[in-house]
């Protein structure tokens, strides 16, 4: 007893002498020689309690594998070793999150960088790890029916979600994947107009891909022309470019495919030519619309003189007027010599019929019969002049 009290004396000295620095060193006691154990310490597990491990003050048969202690002992997995017993494969002493799993490795499923930031339980539902579908809809099926620009469902959108949405689309309303040109090209306004103008009532499926499916209000209300009335075809891409910023911009008719247009003709308004709103039909030969000015002709007139009624023998489209027709004098020439710029007149004094000519007038008969002395058949007349002369030389 008495040996007892002086060792009690004898630390009573020492913790008066060094009270801080024997405390801390007995409440913080150096774990170094843990290291030459059965189970060297390091991470967490230097700085847990002792008793986190040793409980109840038992040293001896202390567990030194994970799945003893955490599981085992302190029943730590949330999943109940659903995922295996061996914990070191995919935790370290460090923390316990985050942990080293290889999705695409050990489950044979890729994640993209969105789904890495999910939880496991975000499609893990409940904990089942048992092979879930891997295919989008199996969890995005809700997202799929809350759609509502457009209704997938309702439109009858297939539940393939990948075709439209990307994995790297950082939501489900960003999805930009979906190909329209594969089943309409969208081009001009078709491409700035919102998907409800073409898919009324949210209907997707069996919308009309021809113009006039969409467009046959535009074509009846049509005014210049009315392409109803004029018999326009209802293939209105022959006119109408899907480019063109409104439907009275269409300039793709090619008018030349049916009448070629130059001169006053590219100028004119299209009912000049086509009366009332009548297109079907109307002539393409000159005459069937310049007949009143054929018959209006008096310098010379036309239908007097018997002039053909193909108008473009004599006139050109490229006229600015019809008074600039240019007869080709083929039957005498009247281009050159003493015959060039005469009236008509001068030699067909019948305005009736130019099948009529004189050359008496300007050729006298005194003049005209002294160079014909000793001539066979030589007689003074219009008809032998020509007869002997068609050329208009005198020799």
């Amino acid at each position: 007893m008495k040996r007892f009290w002086l060792l009690a004396a004898a630390w009573a000295v020492v913790l008066l002498v060094f009270p801080t620095a024997v405390r801390t060193q007995w409440e913080t006691p150096n774990r170094a020689f843990h290291k030459t154990t059965d189970f060297p310490l390091d991470g967490r597990h230097l700085t847990v309690p002792c008793q986190s491990c040793h409980v109840n003050g038992v040293f001896k048969g202390t567990p030194t594998t994970c799945f003893d202690c955490h599981w085992i002992r302190r029943q730590d997995d949330r999943y109940q070793t659903r995922l295996g017993t061996q914990c070191e494969a995919c935790h370290t002493t460090t923390s316990w999150l985050p942990a080293r799993w290889n999705h695409a490795a050990q489950a044979g499923v890729r994640l993209s960088p969105q789904h890495t930031l999910l939880a496991c339980d975000t499609c893990h539902r409940d904990g089942n790890f048992a092979a879930p579908s891997v295919n989008c809809a199996s969890c995005h099926m809700k997202d799929y029916q809350a759609t509502t620009q457009p209704n997938h469902a309702a439109a009858g959108f297939p539940t393939t979600c990948d075709s439209c949405h990307r994995a790297t689309d950082p939501s489900w309303g960003s999805g930009t994947g979906f190909n329209h040109n594969s089943f309409f090209g969208l081009a001009g306004v078709h491409a700035t107009v919102a998907c409800a103008t073409c898919h009324k009532n949210n209907v997707y499926k069996g919308t009309p891909r021809d113009c006039v499916g969409c467009h046959l209000a535009d074509y009846n209300a049509t005014t210049s022309p009315n392409h109803a009335a004029a018999g326009f075809p209802t293939t209105c891409d022959s006119c109408h470019r899907a480019t063109d910023p409104t439907w009275g911009s269409g300039t793709g008719f090619n008018h030349n495919s049916f009448f070629a247009l130059a001169g006053v003709h590219a100028t004119v308004a299209c009912a000049v030519c086509h009366k009332n709103g009548v297109y079907k039909g109307t002539p393409t030969d000159c005459v069937g619309c310049h007949l009143a000015d054929y018959n209006a002709t008096t310098s010379p007139n036309h239908a007097a003189a018997g002039f053909p009624t193909t108008c473009d023998s004599c006139h050109r489209a490229t006229d600015a007027s019809w008074s600039q027709g240019q007869f080709v004098h083929s039957w005498f020439p009247i281009t050159s010599g003493r015959h060039a710029g005469n009236p008509c007149s001068a030699c067909h004094t019948n305005p009736s019929s130019y099948a009529v000519f004189i050359c008496i007038t300007c050729h006298g008969r005194s003049e005209t019969d002294s160079h014909h002395r000793g001539v066979n058949g030589y007689r003074y007349d219009s008809a032998a002049c020509y007869a002997c002369h068609p050329t208009g030389r005198g020799d």
